[in-house]
């Protein structure tokens, strides 16, 4: 009997026995070592794999559109330039 074959491949415990002559010296030391496999492993992998995966992804840089910067009228003496403005009362 191989370690790997009673070994989870995921957490590295001690998978459940077939019957009680698969309880042996060796297998004993495991379950003492390990510890038992609580089962779900593979499931539990895939989930940690998939956020993993979504973490080191590159996510697409949205940049904020820029807003129109108001154009500046030059100032000429103290005064705007371009036409003048008639005030009316």
């Amino acid at each position: 009997m191989g370690t790997q074959s009673v070994l989870c491949p995921v957490c590295q415990g001690v998978l459940p026995a077939s019957g009680k002559e698969a309880y042996t010296p060796l297998r004993g030391r495991l379950i003492v070592t390990n510890g038992y496999c609580s089962g779900g492993c593979a499931e539990r992998r895939a989930e940690a794999a998939e956020q993993t995966q979504q973490m080191t992804r590159p996510q697409p840089v949205v940049q904020p559109e820029a807003a129109p910067v108001p154009r500046q009228a030059a100032v000429a003496g103290g005064r705007p330039a371009g036409p003048a403005l008639r005030v009316v009362r």
